[in-house]
């Protein structure tokens, strides 16, 4: 006798085999929010530079608030490879020992530039948050370059290119 009509693609035990469209298609779904959210991730030159900034900006604001709040000259260096703080302790500067204040590097990548011939560029702020003088640092990545700047009245900005 012949059989009509449709034929059964699952064995005679009713075991499946393989993995449905949909079952598919989930985890090729899954597999491309993993890769999105990799490739987010990954520090540009823009996104590496934009933080090397702000944080140089920020730690150079709060340099100068402490010079105010303790009453005492700070300093900072800022070197092509990183930057660091001091503090002045009877008449002589002294590395800072708060964690929050140690010494820097900048992102692999990234270096600055300063107007001093040998490279490395100082300020002081004395009890008052003033500078001993204005400072310019370019920060450069690849393309990209951002200017933080103190200006003669102690007041810290990033500019743009």
């Amino acid at each position: 006798m012949r059989q009509t009509g449709r034929r059964s693609r699952r064995p005679v035990d009713g075991t499946q085999r393989g993995f449905t469209l949909v079952e598919l298609m989930v985890v090729i779904f899954i597999i491309g929010l993993a890769a999105g959210a990799v490739v987010l991730n990954l520090p540009g030159d823009e996104r590496a530079i934009s933080d090397d900034s702000s944080k140089f900006a920020a730690r150079l604001a709060n340099i100068r608030d402490e010079a105010i709040l303790q009453s005492r000259g700070m300093a900072v260096w800022v070197a092509p490879s990183g930057y660091g703080f001091e503090q002045r302790v009877g008449g002589a500067w002294q590395p800072i020992a708060d964690p929050v204040m140690r010494t820097t590097d900048w992102n692999v990548g990234t270096q600055a530039i300063t107007n001093e011939a040998q490279g490395q560029a100082r300020i002081s702020f004395d009890s008052t948050g003033l500078p001993s003088s204005p400072l310019d640092v370019t920060l450069v990545r690849g393309d990209r370059q951002i200017m933080v700047r103190v200006n003669a009245a102690g007041e810290v900005s990033v500019g743009g290119e």
